[in-house]
């Protein structure tokens, strides 16, 4: 029993990834075009002050039933969450009408990417769907509007010449200093490798993570890390971090999948999203029989 989806526009967004994308958006302004054989359906939307938006998250991953969410560390129902990898990757937005011009809608608050599949338009009509009285749920107990914060703390001690510690609790020290391109020697870790590092171990953990919770599982993983510096007008940068990870399976069967989750883990890891440079991934997957 079904019937085919039929879209009725597709969203023109600053936000090119869902990463970009701010959760619920913000005053950035979308455009929602509106195919041509569906443009007399606008007739009278001016009158709206703001829409629901209903589209289709056309690039949403598998979805699994059990959700880890940002504002907690338990896991919740898949249909207890707004997460956005559900059975059908279907989104609804209230956004504000900014204006209407033919089949162009502008409009604020929409957390769509660019090219995304519009399936319908409501108008929002407070009486009928504001309800003061609604409960909700697991999040009473939290302020989901701030989700929470993580606060990482370390310490540097200088120790000689170009040579120092680093130290964070319940951690092995670790001997720093500056790389020989800048006047340090070889044996200790450098800033610049940290970094390296940092994002490769992001990438491995993300990768890890995701694996749970696509319950698949791996025999092996080691990967390469490259970073690249060099002077961007007048200063140096890092302008790309390289990755190549080694993996090995058992099943060939899983071997597409797997090759998605490493891809996703970019995208989802916190350190390479916080970096400024470009990160490249060169992923090879091995089957072992």
């Amino acid at each position: 029993m079904g019937k085919n989806v039929t879209f009725i526009g597709v969203i023109h967004s600053p936000y090119k990834t869902r990463a970009d994308a701010p959760s619920q958006g913000k005053d950035e302004i979308c455009e929602i075009e509106i195919f041509k054989e569906f443009e007399e359906g606008l007739k009278d939307i001016e009158g709206f002050s703001h829409l629901h938006i209903f589209y289709w998250l056309h690039i949403a991953k598998d979805f699994t039933l059990s959700v880890n969410t940002p504002w907690d560390n338990k896991p919740h129902g898949l249909f207890a969450t707004r997460s956005p990898n559900r059975v059908n990757p279907i989104a609804c937005a209230v956004v504000e009408l900014i204006q209407r011009k033919k089949n162009i809608l502008k409009v604020k608050k929409l957390d769509a990417i660019e090219g995304t599949p519009v399936l319908d338009i409501k108008p929002y009509i407070p009486r009928i769907d504001a309800k003061s009285e609604a409960r909700i749920g697991w999040l009473s107990e939290k302020n989901f509007l701030k989700p929470r914060i993580y606060e990482f703390k370390t310490e540097t001690e200088w120790a000689k010449a170009k040579k120092g510690i680093c130290r964070s609790p319940n951690k092995p020290d670790v001997e720093i200093g500056c790389p020989p391109e800048f006047g340090g020697t070889k044996e200790y870790w450098s800033p610049e490798h940290l970094f390296v590092a940092a994002i490769d171990v992001c990438i491995m953990t993300t990768f890890l993570w995701l694996l749970k919770e696509n319950n698949l599982s791996i025999i092996s993983y080691k990967s390469d890390a490259l970073g690249r510096a060099q002077i961007v007008k007048t200063d140096f940068v890092f302008t790309e971090v390289e990755i190549e990870p080694v993996i090995e399976i058992k099943n060939d069967k899983i071997k597409n999948k797997i090759h998605n989750l490493i891809i996703e883990a970019v995208d989802q890891c916190m350190v390479s999203k916080s970096a400024k440079c470009k990160v490249v991934l060169h992923p090879l997957i091995k089957v072992i029989n």
